[in-house]
């Protein structure tokens, strides 16, 4: 099983009011083979009682809201000549930006 698998597992074990005790007992029992360790459950359930109800882990890097078509405009004018003032940038800019409008 993946972690996405066992996390869903886990809320169902915190739902149904288990204790991390409990629940850890249920998957030793159950999943011999791959059971989560102690400190997943109860950082899950930790995240549970905070109201956190996703079973996706959260991720590092930059969020998507980064890459916009404006800014790649901007990095494709900037690569293409890369000696382009900042006033010039700003006219390019508002230029973009009245074309949006």
């Amino acid at each position: 099983m993946n972690q996405k698998q066992f996390r869903v597992l886990i809320l169902h074990c915190f739902l149904i009011g288990k204790y991390t005790a409990q629940a850890k007992q249920w998957f030793q029992k159950c999943y011999t083979d791959a059971d989560p360790a102690e400190i997943i459950i109860k950082r899950c359930f930790a995240d549970f009682k905070r109201g956190r109800r996703d079973t996706d882990e959260e991720r590092s890097g930059r969020p998507n809201e980064v890459v916009s078509p404006e800014n790649i405009k901007m990095h494709i004018i900037i690569f293409n000549d890369r000696k382009v003032k900042l006033p010039e940038l700003d006219n390019i800019v508002k230029m973009l930006k009245n074309l949006l409008v």
